[in-house]
């Protein structure tokens, strides 16, 4: 008890830091209290550049899988009335086994005992408009993902190695938000494992905050999961039903109860989103290594291999044909808004921040209309193309025994491309396509595709 009424006050010093202080009225424990937060709010307007600034959570009993308190990262913006809530992603685990291997290797993922005081920001929480052209201005608020459950769990430590609370702390954070300030409009984003979650909490944050008049929004970053059948021994389904029952995993309720028998499913995008109704924009790399990578396939070479990519790539784009806003990039890539590069990725030559600012407008959600645009984007954005880092603003693929970039004639040839005959094709000598730059073949090979 005294170390969790340690945590909470020092949780409330630490929201002082970053929420404006309060004289109280008296007492000598009041103008303590007052004077810490205002040596507090002093520190933090020395914070490094483009940083966030950790706040504990009150409820000391929501933790990482390993009992540490967990917690989340915030910053004011000048934008008062705009917030942007990060859920960070990072895989997950599903049973002992796979647990404990997660622990060995990535214990980051699994614990807060090394988190920072401060964090440096990621691209889509940066205050800077070069980085962060959309929501710079806006309050910035990160979840740090250390519960390894999709954010979907309920399980808290008891007699178990390992809690998983992912879905109480994500509500969690959204009360305390509004005990804090939280008011106008807010978007909630996810990447990976995160862009999972973001999906089962847009309805939830929507109802919760709606009676505030506060409107919410939601943007699910390559968090579009299949259940395909893969090259490994166990299955995406069973996956999905070990970790669900592993996590007390609780998806949302709609989805549940039409899949009564596998409410796993729900860890789906394409089963859950026919039950979301809050607004979603939906990114997605069409060759998503972690999708490609959960089938079996890490780093295609042959072409049996390569048949496989193409097989997901066809069945992500049919998995996305009902979803009303969606970006999706013939890339094989993972993960996209959190990176620099998110500015320079584009289909059919519109932008990511342009595709999300034209449906932020659509919304009336206020977001930060770019300089010089000029009309906006349709809604939908999925790459023609059908194959692989066939869009030049891809991010570049590297073979993972080098670290060096593939040569895209050399990446094609590797999935069939017959270079003579695709030579002979465009005109061209085979040797000298053979040779050429990312940049000279793309616009020669988009005529053939």
């Amino acid at each position: 008890m005294a170390l969790g009424r340690a945590r909470l006050r020092l949780s409330q010093r630490r929201l002082s830091a970053v929420m404006p202080c309060r004289r109280h009225r008296s007492s000598f424990l009041n103008l303590i209290t007052w004077t810490l937060c205002a040596v507090l709010t002093t520190a933090s307007e020395s914070l490094p550049p483009d940083s966030l600034r950790l706040v504990w959570l009150s409820n000391s009993s929501l933790t990482c899988n390993d009992g540490t308190q967990a917690g989340y990262y915030i910053r004011r913006g000048t934008n008062i009335d705009h917030w942007v809530v990060y859920l960070e992603g990072g895989g997950y685990c599903w049973d002992t086994t796979s647990c404990e291997a997660r622990w060995r290797r990535r214990p980051a993922l699994m614990s807060s005992s090394r988190w920072p005081r401060k964090r440096r920001a990621p691209a889509l929480l940066s205050s800077d408009p070069e980085i962060n052209p959309l929501w710079h201005a806006s309050n910035h608020v990160l979840l740090p993902y250390c519960t390894s459950d999709m954010w979907t769990g309920t399980r808290t430590r008891q007699n178990y190695t390992f809690s998983f609370a992912g879905r109480l702390i994500a509500r969690t954070v959204l009360s305390e938000l509004l005990r804090f300030g939280l008011s106008g409009r807010l978007l909630l984003v996810g990447s990976s494992a995160g862009g999972a979650g973001v999906m089962q909490h847009a309805d939830y944050a929507r109802r919760l905050l709606r009676t505030n008049g506060i409107k919410v929004a939601a943007i699910a970053d390559s968090g579009w999961f299949l259940d395909r059948p893969g090259r490994i021994k166990r299955s995406a389904d069973t996956v999905a039903r070990l970790g669900h029952s592993l996590w007390r995993g609780s998806p949302p309720t709609s989805c549940a109860r039409e899949h009564s028998d596998r409410p796993w499913l729900c860890y789906f995008g394409y089963h859950l989103y026919p039950h979301i109704r809050t607004p979603l924009f939906v990114f997605q790399y069409l060759f998503d290594s972690a999708q490609l990578a959960a089938e079996g396939v890490r780093a295609p070479r042959t072409r049996a291999q390569w048949d496989a990519v193409h097989k997901t790539g066809a069945a992500l784009r049919e998995s996305l044909k009902t979803v009303r806003a969606t970006f999706a990039p013939a890339c094989l890539a993972h993960g996209a808004l959190a990176r620099p590069e998110w500015l320079a990725i584009n289909v059919s030559g519109v932008s990511l921040p342009r595709a999300i600012a034209c449906w932020e407008q659509h919304l009336g959600a206020g977001g930060k209309r770019l300089r010089h645009q000029v009309g906006c984007a349709p809604r939908r954005l999925v790459e023609r193309c059908s194959w692989p880092q066939c869009n030049g603003s891809c991010p570049r693929l590297r073979d993972p025994r080098t670290g060096e970039e593939v040569a895209l004639a050399a990446l094609l040839q590797s999935f069939g491309l017959d270079v003579n005959s695709a030579a002979a094709a465009m005109g061209i000598d085979a040797r000298a396509l053979s040779r050429m730059s990312r940049a000279e073949l793309l616009p020669l090979l988009a005529p053939h595709t």
